[in-house]
């Protein structure tokens, strides 16, 4: 309300549910009525009285105008708090809801972790009957020289399992397999307990075979180094350029994946190994890299070596190894 209490509604002459437009349009009509320049030619107290009027006017168009465009800006910050609001609130439900996946599938992925440790362990626990695993092997023929070896898989996991030879040039290697696949137990003294298990395996026919299980519960209880296979090594060396490659390491390693390739029939990599292979050129690479005069050239050869080529094959040949490998507990 103005001072003198009159309502600006009512001088300008509108009501409060009028919108601006109205509102200008009628203070328009009171401008071509009340305007100064309208009276020009009026007595002074005419003047005076329309001056003052036109100037109540104004105030009150002014007040109108005010209060509408502040009613607009609330109206405005309402809506937009409104809107923020439920932004927030559409963000929190969809925040609770990506906890709430988030929570099931690790729940999910828990249980079947779980799951899969659980069966792990009962296929571990039921022990196959392991036998001499090499396609010429004969119950007639028993191999000899039996050793405990080690490996270490690309996870880092470390299993044991027992390699033998079907004659003294140790051309053929047979080890202990069951359903083409190699058996490896998850720790050395679980291998001993297993080979004293004579009615676990198909081995006890060995000549002398006592005596071996005797020789595993002795002290010797690990590999020393030159029966244990590093091949989570051969894959750390691989990031490297192949003149940093250990000669004795790949070399060992290969030979032992072509013992196990051949002993499981593992045509896919036997076939890595061929003669003429990346992996055969590296290997003869690397069998003459220490020598005075010809290792000087094959170190030479061994720097423009398709680091690429030879790494893929590696693994193609260590993932082929442990695709056949089953746990013993």
């Amino acid at each position: 309300m103005f001072p003198d209490g009159q309502d600006p509604y009512a001088l300008v002459g509108v009501t409060r549910d009028s919108s601006v437009a109205e509102i200008r349009e009628r203070y328009l009509v009171l401008v071509q009525i009340w305007h100064p320049d309208k009276h020009q030619s009026s007595s002074a107290k005419v003047r005076a009285e329309v001056t003052r009027q036109m100037q109540r006017i104004n105030a009150a168009y002014k007040e109108l105008t005010d209060a509408h465009e502040r009613a607009a800006r609330e109206r405005q910050d309402r809506e937009r708090q409104g809107r923020e609001r439920q932004d927030r609130e559409r963000q929190a439900r969809e925040r609770e809801n990506r906890e709430r996946d988030t929570h099931q599938r690790r729940d999910r992925e828990r249980e079947t972790r779980e799951r899969q440790d659980r069966e792990r362990e009962t296929r571990e626990r039921e022990h196959a009957r392991a036998r001499w695993t090499h396609p010429r092997f004969t119950s007639a023929s028993p191999p000899s020289a039996v050793h405990p070896i080690a490996i270490s898989l690309r996870s880092g996991e470390r299993g044991y399992t027992l390699r033998a030879y079907l004659d003294d040039q140790r051309t053929d290697a047979v080890f202990l397999g069951a359903q083409n696949r190699l058996l490896l137990f998850r720790s050395a003294e679980s291998m001993r307990t297993y080979a004293a298990r004579t009615e676990a395996h198909e081995l006890a026919g060995m000549p002398s075979w006592a005596d071996f299980v005797d020789q595993l519960g002795g002290a010797a209880a690990e590999p020393d180094d030159e029966h244990c296979f590093d091949l989570d090594l051969i894959l750390y060396s691989l990031r490297y350029p192949p003149v940093q490659w250990v000669p004795a390491l790949f070399i060992a390693n290969r030979d032992f994946i072509r013992e196990v390739a051949e002993a499981f029939d593992l045509g896919d990599v036997l076939k890595l190994l061929t003669v003429g292979s990346p992996l055969d050129h590296l290997d003869d690479l690397f069998r003459i890299a220490d020598r005075p005069i010809a290792g000087w050239s094959a170190r030479r050869q061994l720097a423009s070596v398709d680091s690429g080529l030879v790494s893929s094959a590696w693994r193609k040949a260590i993932r082929g190894i442990e695709e056949h490998v089953r746990w013993l507990r």
